[in-house]
């Protein structure tokens, strides 16, 4: 399988898991079109008629996630993180992982999370590269589904 379908397919797959847990859990998920501006799901909580959107990144054998920002835009987070997170992990064996972030946790875990990628020691330092949430970063949000409505 060529690499970009894959990766997009990987990407699909932790969209329909999420919109299957929120089902599951008495919500309503409705998957965007594609290239819909930082959103992957609509949600609705039908006890409240509360509505969210949120944005699904998912990887497989990675440990971390590019959340779309590079270092040079720290400063525009508040405009660019709309919404709640949810991070999908899948492992080797196909096990699944979620980790749910409101806005607001989300920006604070970039804005306090250490740059140890930028910082390490290497021949050519790096001008700019993507801001990336690592998995041990995320572990005390594991299955906080309520994070969502945050």
């Amino acid at each position: 399988m060529k690499k970009k379908i894959e990766k997009h397919l990987i990407g699909l797959t932790g969209e329909y898991f999420v919109a299957g847990m929120m089902s599951l859990k008495g919500w309503v998920a409705s998957l965007t079109l594609k290239n819909y501006p930082s959103v992957d799901i609509f949600g609705l909580d039908p006890e409240t008629e509360k509505t969210i959107n949120i944005q699904v990144k998912t990887t497989k054998n990675v440990k971390s996630y590019q959340v779309g920002l590079m270092r040079s835009q720290r400063n525009e987070i508040n405009d660019t993180i709309t919404c709640p997170f949810v991070f999908v992990y899948i492992d080797k064996n196909s096990n699944i992982e979620y980790y749910i972030l409101s806005r607001n946790q989300l920006i604070d875990l970039i804005q306090t999370t250490d740059d140890e990628y930028y910082n390490r020691p290497r021949k050519e330092q790096l001008k700019d590269y993507p801001i990336a949430i690592n998995l041990k970063d995320l572990a005390k949000f594991k299955d906080e589904w309520l994070n969502l409505w945050k």
